[in-house]
């Protein structure tokens, strides 16, 4: 989501005067940080489920939350040193790595079919 709202930002930096654009749309950067923490904490949280102790799942949210900033942090740097497409391949990089995590986690708590229990 943020890298998403970085690439509006781009856009629109690209395409409109400063007041313009200020004008458009108020602070993309921040709606998108705000979605991007609040999705990475709540599908962290979902994704760790099986876990019953709900304190380790709440830092497993607020890691998830820290990494969805630091993917942000990167994509500012990939966005000024490549420019656009530069800010598309990180967000392409970043959606292809959140879902192997994704399936990776999913897959470590599937019940292990030799011994009957979870992996």
């Amino acid at each position: 989501m943020l890298t998403l709202a970085q690439i509006v930002v781009s856009l629109l930096r690209n395409h409109l005067e400063t007041v313009a654009y200020q004008d458009a749309f108020p602070d993309p950067l921040f709606y998108g940080m705000f979605a991007a923490l609040g999705l990475a904490a709540f599908f962290s949280w979902r994704r760790s489920h099986p876990i019953e102790n709900v304190w380790q799942r709440g830092v497993i949210a607020v890691l998830a939350a820290v990494g969805a900033l630091l993917i942000g942090f990167l994509g500012a740097l990939a966005d000024r040193v490549l420019g656009l497409a530069g800010l598309i391949g990180w967000g392409v990089a970043a959606a292809a790595f959140g879902i192997a995590g994704s399936r990776w986690a999913v897959r470590a708590f599937a019940p292990d079919p030799g011994t009957g229990g979870t992996g």
